[in-house]
């Protein structure tokens, strides 16, 4: 059952970076600005803004399975949509799809492992959870290369889009949301309006504890800061960073993507495990977001700005350890919140994910434009190596802010509002 949740994730992870190896070919195509691409690309990210807060209490309300099922509908839809796209805003409408399905993949992931496992586990599963899943990004950088050099892009989204209906079906088929005997939600088992207007009213005091609850601002931020800059670099611009700036081929810049999202993946469980080893969610978050500083500082203070290749290497590694910090910002929630508040909580924080990616894509994009020098090749624009390096600050500084938020956390026992 946690595999095939897992398989949908992997699914998001996917059309989460896809986006780095066909900039160039929807650039052309679509006659797009580099604020133009930042914006389909964030268009992912934006509903995963909007649903963070209500999915979590859907997913609470629904169930893994339920969820499970609408999620992979509405990813296979959007990616179908963008395959038979005939102009960007059908592109936009395909993105605002998947990224309505993506957004509570992860949130019922830790709703189901929290029914079925135990507290101790939580984060070693949370690391194999991004592990696993974490391999779709991998689809989404040379495999995805070669197979739109086969088949085109169009024909790439409209395979993966068929796939993930069956994946869908498949996890309702299989995957069931609590253990045998295990005691479900009134709202789950009591179809009255009084069950129902009690469900509500427990959902208005979950948000309302959540919202206010300070200590759950560390972690989203932790998230926020972190996870934009890696997306921009190993899911959007990096690719066409290194091929206009190093003059590689696709191919060939795709592998530095491998290497940050293999790094990620491997990461991601043995920090979840460490974490749990040690009991200190800090002391690892703090490293590893020290790991994005150091790789954003690289690219926008490096002399003459031409890394080495060796040293590319190193810090594409770096970035891909350093972005597992979000891992820990979930233990953090659920420690910094009573039982019973996994979704919400994961949501609140999961929301700093997404406002971050929302935020910095297009802003990414936009100073891009600020530099361009008006070079088209193939009908996309190139950009000069000070303009990234001008997008490479803007990073920096929400990776710092990431940092801070690691040093300044209180690790305690769980509690409400104020605590």
């Amino acid at each position: 059952m946690w595999f095939f949740l897992i398989t949908l994730h992997l699914i998001t992870t996917f059309h989460r970076v896809s986006f780095n190896v066909v900039a160039d070919l929807l650039t052309a195509e679509f006659n797009l600005t580099g604020a133009g691409l930042g914006n389909l690309a964030a268009a992912y990210t934006y509903m995963y803004v909007i649903m963070q807060i209500p999915g979590g209490m859907l997913v609470d309300r629904l169930g893994p399975r339920r969820i499970a099922l609408l999620t992979g509908l509405l990813m296979a839809a959007g990616s179908l949509v963008i395959g038979f796209a005939p102009g960007a805003g059908l592109v936009f409408l395909g993105r605002l799809l998947i990224g309505l399905g993506g957004s509570v993949i992860l949130i019922n992931i830790f709703k189901f492992q929290a029914s079925w496992f135990s507290p101790a586990k939580f984060a070693t599963l949370s690391g194999l959870a991004i592990m696993f899943s974490g391999s779709g990004a991998l689809f989404g950088a040379t495999p995805l290369a070669l197979l739109v050099n086969l088949a085109g892009w169009r024909a790439s989204f409209i395979s993966v889009g068929l796939a993930t209906v069956l994946i869908a079906l498949f996890s309702w088929i299989i995957v069931r949301s609590h253990p045998p005997g295990s005691i479900k939600k009134q709202g789950h088992i009591n179809g009255s309006s009084t069950a129902a207007e009690s469900a509500s009213a427990l959902s208005v005091k979950k948000m309302a504890a959540v919202l206010t609850n300070r200590r759950l601002l560390a972690p989203f931020l932790l998230n926020f800061g972190i996870f934009g800059g890696f997306i921009v670099f190993s899911g959007t611009w990096g690719v066409s960073y290194l091929v206009h700036v190093y003059r590689i081929s696709v191919e060939q810049a795709s592998v530095y993507m491998i290497l940050v999202y293999l790094s990620y993946m491997l990461t991601a469980p043995a920090v979840g495990w460490l974490s749990d080893r040690i009991g200190s969610r800090k002391i690892p978050a703090v490293v590893l977001s020290s790991f994005c500083v150091l790789f954003w500082l690289s690219l926008t203070a490096w002399p003459g700005g031409i890394l080495p290749g060796w040293l590319l290497y190193i810090l594409s590694v770096m970035l891909g350890a350093g972005a597992a910090a979000t891992i820990l910002s979930f233990p953090m929630a659920r420690e910094a919140s009573p039982p019973g508040y996994t979704g919400s909580v994961t949501a609140a924080v999961n929301l700093g994910v997404f406002l971050g990616l929302a935020i910095l894509q297009p802003l990414f994009g936009y100073v891009l434009d600020l530099g361009w020098e008006g070079l088209v090749l193939d009908g996309a624009r190139i950009y000069i190596l000070q303009s990234y390096r001008l997008g490479f600050l803007v990073c920096l500084l929400f990776s710092l802010s990431s940092l801070i938020a690691a040093l300044l956390y209180r690790e305690g026992k769980p509690g409400l509002a104020g605590s």
